[in-house]
């Protein structure tokens, strides 16, 4: 596939302020005799020759036309050994923002053209340097916002969609070729595959394409930030705790009951991904309506949390027994912080808490802020439980696009599955497939039917 524009786009290629060095990127046709009128050496035009003879290699030059207006180090790629597939210059100037728009205007006064968004990656595309999955990786990997999104970024970008739409089409396309001989050849002396065979091919790809968007739709949600709220009763140490996950003194710590009127919410990264740390107000009958606001706010946030805290004061036990028995219905998989209990009271019973959230799945734990026992266990708990993902090896990352198309994938084979269990015959139900095959080919590519023949009579006698 090529590239049907003829003329040369330029850009920037580095971010819009000051740095050590600049990128100006140009391709197309015209890039050596544009880059020729724009390079010397000692005051001497570099020659066409000389720099087709050193592509790929860093020359150090002069930029300018009758004022040079930096030294600079310049890569020529011809094509189709480039980025984009075209003819490609690579200018790397100081990283001053102003020389480089100056120099923007040099190359537009001699040919190029501001690139629109995204154009370079575009032309890798249409020239065939990159499959489509491959192009959307590349701003997945600019903007991924944690170690987690770039890991998987990286992985769509070493192709990993491409190898596993590419396994799912050469399956469709065995299949298929299969049902269009079982159409064409009933009459020959062939053996095909039983129906049975059939189903269970189809329900095999059915199988990879599900568990492929189920496994989308986790990335994604733990690439959202996660919210982790911290709930307790008045003075129970939860904006202790928040300061101290986060390492500093967010929130205001006093011995007065009520100090935190609403939630306090600071976003942060634990283990490489972005989480949303709340801590809430504390939760208690007052006729104090400014509280009382907060407290329903507080309420909101813990019903809504992925990660609930629930912090407990070990030198009040009978408001913490009170507390939790007020919440519950709310207390399936929370984190049961006991805080202070280096000054718990005498009638203080751990093993009475502890059997009261064990069929909740909740996790318990004993800590004082004071003097940070136990913290690093909780800490260390708190980083697995919002890293309990899978391993990003075991994930793809899917564009929305994407999403819609394996979906439909998914649709066309289910659809295939109910024909077949009403006894259609392959010249219906083989249509679903070709919509199967459409919708892979829009992800990756297209298919022809010279392939499917190629096929059809690779894995049959039809020669005769």
């Amino acid at each position: 596939m090529s590239f049907l524009k003829i003329d040369t786009i330029v850009a920037i290629s580095t971010p819009l302020n000051s740095g050590a060095i600049g990128i100006i990127r140009l391709s197309g046709p015209e890039t050596l005799s544009i880059s020729q009128k724009l390079l010397s050496k000692n005051q001497i035009p570099l020659e066409s020759k000389f720099l087709q003879a050193n592509t790929r290699k860093a020359i150090y030059c002069e930029f300018g036309l009758e004022t040079k207006i930096d030294k600079i180090l310049f890569i020529y790629f011809p094509s189709p050994h480039s980025y984009t597939g075209e003819e490609m210059g690579e200018f790397s100037f100081h990283g001053n923002i102003i020389l480089l728009k100056t120099a923007l205007q040099l190359f537009f006064k001699v040919g190029a053209r501001p690139a629109e968004r995204g154009e370079f990656t575009k032309r890798a595309y249409l020239n065939g340097k990159i499959d489509l999955t491959s192009a959307e990786a590349i701003a997945q990997i600019i903007h991924a916002r944690s170690q987690f999104e770039l890991e998987l970024a990286q992985k769509n970008a070493f192709g990993e969609i491409h190898k596993l739409t590419s396994m799912l089409r050469s399956e469709l396309l065995n299949l298929k070729a299969e049902c269009e001989a079982e159409i064409d050849f009933s009459t020959e002396d062939l053996t095909f595959e039983s129906m049975n065979e059939r189903i269970n091919r189809i329900k095999k790809v059915s199988s990879i394409c599900k568990n492929t968007l189920d496994g989308s739709n986790r990335a994604n949600s733990l690439i959202e930030k996660a919210k982790v709220v911290i709930f307790g009763p008045p003075n129970a140490g939860k904006s202790s705790l928040m300061n101290l996950i986060l390492g500093r003194e967010r929130a205001i710590v006093s011995e007065i009951p009520g100090t935190t009127r609403d939630y306090l919410a600071e976003d942060i990264h634990l283990e490489g991904l972005p989480i949303r740390l709340v801590d809430t107000a504390g939760v208690r009958t007052t006729s104090d309506k400014i509280e009382q606001l907060g407290i329903e706010k507080s309420k909101k946030e813990f019903e809504t949390a992925n990660v609930k805290i629930v912090v407990l004061d070990a030198g009040n036990s009978k408001e913490s027994k009170e507390f939790l028995v007020s919440i519950s219905e709310n207390l399936k998989n929370s984190i049961i912080v006991i805080n202070k209990i280096d000054e718990k009271s005498p009638d203080w019973n751990s093993y009475e808490i502890y059997k009261f959230i064990e069929d909740k799945n909740g996790k318990y734990f004993e800590i004082s802020c004071k003097t940070q026992k136990g913290i690093p266990e909780f800490v260390d708990y708190l980083n697995s439980n919002i890293n309990s993902r899978e391993n990003s090896e075991n994930l793809i990352l899917l564009e929305d696009r994407n999403k819609y198309l394996f979906q439909r994938i998914l649709d066309s084979l289910d659809t295939t599955l109910h024909l077949i269990d009403n006894k259609s015959p392959a010249e219906i139900y083989v249509k679903e497939i070709d919509d199967a095959l459409i919708s892979i080919g829009q992800i990756n590519g297209k298919i022809d039917t010279e392939e499917i023949l190629g096929r059809v009579f690779s894995k049959f006698c039809i020669g005769k």
